[in-house]
């Protein structure tokens, strides 16, 4: 007799007012329709603007509303920082209705620590850069409370709600461009200085350095002063200059290499913590950074080694314009994990990834080649209904 295998995530990353929009047996059935078997619900997400090129009713451009959760918290989990529900209740049960339907795999998407509503409340838990300007939209989770509050939030998820799996993203720290309201700058970005300025230096971090024995006020003063020096140089630095500049500092720096590694512990034991506090039939997956390319995860503190011997998926999102850089990245990936069973690829098809052509398909068919089988498409409501077509029709073939 031969093997049975369970078949393999196939899902669509949705919010709930895109499936509230339509309603549950209408999503469902479309969903199926095209060849999906899962669906990745926002439970807890950050502020945005949204264009809804398919909307049905209800606006066609969204403004969610910031910080909150999609579902209804039970306040006595938490501690000092508390979750805050979303104040239309339709929102709030979305997902219990699609975990009644019962025809889609559910899975919560879950962000931890982009959250603005808090980071306003509790500046004092925010991250803060080497002059000590905090960043509101990125919690530090060197801090206890913030620490806790993720794993209440995921807890609290898990006793509530029969998930497939709980995707964490965000267990770390933000990078510092991440599209905050009207983010604005005259000076060129690129990866030294973007690392750089997104280093936390608060408090908690200061002092868990110094458990460590790094340097953290000589580090801390350094990168001050290479900041005050590159923003008075008449000159933008390269691309190919701003990578060289981080790799030279990282391999002379051991103060730099060991707060990294100290900044990948807290994160991994963050998801740790989180893995522990939830069911145990529950899987648990990790987006392991929101920039690209993969490996520039470490500046948010994950060890994507790490997280794949804690969590049972790496869920890693391969944005790229086409498929050659798709199936690089995910080659790349495996290098670190080594297991293909324990990566979830996600791919957007439209823009401004693969929009065109059979680059979907492509990338796909190359990944799937490298032995990654599970799946996940970003985002049903934001894609226009040409690019959902196309998605069902690579599915179904």
């Amino acid at each position: 007799m031969s093997q049975q295998h369970a078949p393999s995530y196939q899902s669509l990353y949705t919010y709930a007012w895109d499936i509230a929009d339509q309603g549950v047996t209408s999503f469902v059935d479309e969903a199926l329709g095209m060849g999906i078997r899962d669906v990745t619900i926002a439970t807890a997400y950050h502020a945005g603007k949204f264009i809804r090129p398919h909307a049905k009713q209800g606006p066609r451009v969204i403004f969610p509303e910031d910080g909150v959760t999609y579902f209804t918290p039970d306040l006595a989990r938490y501690s000092e920082i508390k979750p805050v529900a979303h104040g239309d209740a339709n929102m709030t049960t979305v997902v219990q209705d699609l975990l009644s339907d019962g025809r889609l795999g559910v899975h919560a998407w879950t962000v931890l620590l982009h959250n603005s509503r808090i980071g306003a409340a509790y500046p004092h838990y925010t991250a803060k850069n080497a002059f000590g300007d905090g960043y509101v939209y990125s919690l530090c989770p060197m801090n206890n409370e913030v620490f806790d509050y993720a794993v209440h939030l995921c807890a609290d998820l898990g006793s509530q709600f029969a998930f497939k799996s709980i995707v964490l993203e965000t267990p770390g720290w933000l990078p510092y461009g991440h599209g905050y309201h009207h983010e604005f700058a005259q000076v060129a970005s690129n990866a030294w200085l973007d690392n750089l300025l997104g280093t936390c230096f608060c408090e908690a971090c200061q002092t868990a350095a110094r458990e460590k024995r790094i340097s953290i006020d000589a580090l801390q003063e350094r990168v001050r002063t290479a900041i005050d020096h590159y923003l008075r140089l008449p000159a933008n630095a390269q691309s190919d200059q701003a990578q060289a500049w981080m790799q030279a500092e990282l391999l002379s720096d051991a103060d730099w290499l060991a707060y990294i590694e100290m900044r990948q512990q807290r994160v991994s034991d963050l998801v740790a913590a989180i893995r522990a506090a939830i069911p145990s039939e529950m899987k648990l997956a990790v987006i392991p950074t929101v920039q690209r390319p993969t490996a520039a995860c470490w500046t948010e503190g994950s060890d994507l080694r790490a997280l794949s011997d804690i969590a049972d998926y790496l869920e890693i999102p391969f944005y790229e314009p086409n498929a050659q850089r798709a199936i690089a990245d995910a080659w790349e990936s495996l290098r670190q994990v080594a297991h293909p069973e324990k990566i979830r690829a996600i791919l957007r098809p439209g823009l401004p990834d693969l929009n065109h052509g059979q680059e979907i398909a492509a990338a796909i068919d190359g990944i799937r080649a490298l032995g990654i089988r599970d799946f996940a498409f970003y985002n049903y409501g934001l894609l226009p209904r040409d690019r959902l077509d196309h998605l069902a029709q690579v599915l179904r073939a």
